[in-house]
């Protein structure tokens, strides 16, 4: 009787194993279709013009929505159809060698290279990654500002803000080494605060506040990232220093102003980018590209509460153009 029960017990384990497994073939099938119900796309559709693009986003901030959808109004034709997915959905696609893809950020540009590291793609980030591919066929917008007008915003906003720190960790080695030429060429004093890892951070960016005019902010997850922004930020205020940002965001969440390009401007580019390709016999000219022209924003409120008299934007573009020419 027990040996029975027992029998019993296994097979029952074993049915619901097998029942278990079926239902998670059965999500994925209906994971691929929400994918393309969603996208309100037909694979056939797809398949029947003769360019095919796929815009990859790393997340859902509105930054990535909006240049997604952009450059998917941009590039949308007769002959050409672009659909928009999240990196977690790639592997859900059916593989189509031709697909160009645009991949936005990190997170999309690293899915793609595991789902095809030969496909054709152009990358949207806002740094060059290391050990980046280069063919006829790969190519990089970096939609980040060159690091030079970071230096001539700050300058565009007040010239006696002479003395300038930067946190640098081995990611953003690149970006410091542009910096440091840029501040001879515009008589900045800069100082460079090495870090290496976040237990170095708060020590080290005491004293960089403490001995600078303005704490100039740069692409580099190691330093600037959602576990550490705030107490920067915080740690800077309580200084009275002001802290120049790379982007939209970062200004809300604190930093006096920052110069960075808007999701218009990138998805215009990387639409121009990709007819470029497409009219150069599917290759890219460049392995590397540069925004077209940049936007800057300010945050009053935190300028006024460290008594600091902030230009309006138009005052500060013109200041940096006439920097350009003069160059």
């Amino acid at each position: 009787m027990i040996k029975r029960s027992q029998a019993a017990g296994h097979f029952v384990r074993l049915l619901d194993r097998r029942i278990e497994q079926l239902g998670k073939s059965m999500q994925n099938i209906f994971a691929c279709l929400l994918v393309f119900v969603t996208l309100g796309f037909s694979w056939n559709t797809f398949a029947e013009v003769s360019r095919h693009i796929v815009i990859i986003t790393s997340s859902d901030s509105s930054y990535q929505k909006q240049t997604a959808a952009g450059i998917q109004q941009n590039i949308n034709s007769k002959d050409t159809r672009a659909i928009i997915i999240s990196a977690d959905d790639i592997s859900l696609l059916p593989f189509y060698s031709r697909t160009v893809y645009i991949a936005i950020g990190e997170l999309a540009i690293k899915a793609l290279n595991d789902f095809d590291n030969d496909a054709i793609v152009l990358r949207l980030n806002n740094r060059l990654l290391p050990d980046v591919k280069y063919t006829s066929t790969q190519s990089d917008l970096i939609t980040r500002p060159p690091a030079c007008k970071h230096l001539q915003l700050i300058k565009a906003i007040n010239p006696k803000w002479t003395t300038v720190g930067v946190l640098s960790s081995i990611n953003s080695l690149d970006t410091t080494a542009e910096l440091s030429k840029c501040a001879i060429r515009f008589d900045f004093d800069l100082q460079i605060y090495a870090i290496s890892d976040e237990s170095d951070l708060q020590k080290t960016l005491e004293t960089a506040v403490e001995y600078n005019k303005v704490l100039l902010a740069t692409v580099d997850p190691l330093i600037y990232n959602s576990r550490t922004v705030k107490n920067i930020l915080l740690t800077s205020y309580r200084h009275r220093k002001p802290v120049i940002g790379y982007s939209e965001s970062f200004v809300q969440a604190g930093a006096v102003a920052a110069i960075y390009t808007p999701p218009e401007t990138v998805a215009d580019d990387a639409a121009r980018i990709i007819s470029e390709f497409f009219a150069n016999n599917w290759q890219f000219k460049r392995n590397t590209h540069s925004p077209s022209s940049f936007s800057v924003t300010t945050n009053t409120q935190v300028a006024s509460s460290l008594e600091i008299t902030l230009p309006d934007t138009a005052t500060i573009l013109r200041r940096i153009k006439q920097m350009d020419i003069r160059r």
